[in-house]
């Protein structure tokens, strides 16, 4: 990186690299010199990207969406239309980040790094906290600050002994003001009692697992992408779980936020499948129950559109967590959608 004091004004201008091989080989540099350039109290500030010749791609469809974060998190190019012909444009909300993130997982389903969700009150950023892994989460977090309508939950993923993201990004992070971060994935190991606190945090848990299996937030039955009336559904639910005698503490935590125990649904699809009124068989088949009153039965079949789960969540394990559902379930009683 080179700094650049001209005209009271200081410059941080971060370099591209020479040679760029993997998906975040050109651009580590970017989150250090976002951590120090938040770290200069000096208000009389610019931070800067600039492309030196290079080998390889530095244009993918991964790194239009990390400079589209670079822009959105203040950073600016000084010569890429040099290199690149096309409009790049900061994100203007977060549902943008997220739509974008979402095609670009799902066109690359080894990208999973970081992921990005909503609720009605917060925004969430999973990041995980090892290899370049731990450098992209500090740019999306920052990008996520300047556009944020709500306050931003980090939570860290942890890998054996690396637990948190770098000190020099929580720094970042805390001069920033509305981002709250949640270190481990260790912590979240220990926390199953009924607080507030650790119900919100093993959610946070199971949510991560859940996008990490099955990907981006999504309405397995009617196809729904608003992420704040979209919940992680327990198959195998956690009261049951607790209330299961023959496995300890840690096999049903485990059970709990496992991302084969779950699936993807609005809010109204989410309450008709925890009061039973919807259920699925071991084939995927979407089931309602037959006593309903016909004026509801057809309203319901009306909002589904999708009549059998896809294979992205139908798994092994999903289906023994259904099986432990439907165990006190008569589906005899159920018909298909």
């Amino acid at each position: 990186m080179i700094t650049l004091e001209y005209g009271g004004m200081t410059h941080y201008i971060t370099l591209s690299e020479r040679d760029i091989r993997g998906r975040n080989s050109s651009l580590q540099s970017v989150p250090t010199a976002l951590n120090i350039f938040y770290s200069d109290s000096n208000p009389n500030k610019q931070l800067w990207y600039y492309f030196i010749p290079y080998v390889g791609n530095p244009f993918t469809g991964y790194h239009l969406v990390y400079y589209r974060l670079m822009l959105t998190a203040g950073i600016n190019f000084l010569n890429i239309d040099s290199y690149y012909s096309n409009l790049i444009s900061p994100y203007a909300n977060v549902d943008e980040i997220i739509t974008e993130r979402s095609e670009n997982q799902n066109s690359n389903r080894s990208n999973n790094s970081s992921f990005v969700s909503k609720t009605q009150d917060r925004i969430q950023l999973y990041a995980k906290t090892y290899g370049a892994n731990k450098y992209e989460s500090t740019v999306f977090g920052v990008a996520l600050s300047k556009i944020a309508d709500r306050p931003i939950d980090v939570f860290a993923v942890s890998e054996q002994d690396l637990q948190t993201l770098p000190q020099s990004s929580l720094n970042t992070f805390e001069q920033l003001g509305n981002i709250t971060v949640y270190n481990t994935s260790l912590r979240l190991n220990r926390l199953i009692a009924d607080a507030d606190d650790a119900r919100r945090l093993r959610s946070a848990a199971y949510n991560y697992n859940l996008l990490d299996r099955i990907g981006m937030k999504r309405c397995a039955l009617c196809s729904c992408e608003i992420p704040e009336i979209i919940h992680g559904a327990h198959v195998w639910g956690v009261a049951d779980i607790r209330s299961c005698e023959i496995i300890d503490d840690s096999q049903k935590y485990a059970h709990a936020i496992s991302g084969h125990n779950g699936l993807w649904l609005c809010h109204n699809h989410h309450k008709l499948f925890d009061s039973n009124i919807l259920a699925f068989d071991l084939d995927g088949r979407c089931l309602i129950k037959q006593s309903m009153p016909h004026s509801h039965e057809s309203f319901i079949r009306e909002s589904i559109n999708v009549h059998r789960l896809g294979t992205s969540i139908i798994s092994d394990d999903f289906k023994y967590y259904l099986t432990q559902r439907n165990q006190v379930i008569n589906l005899n009683g159920y018909q298909a959608i």
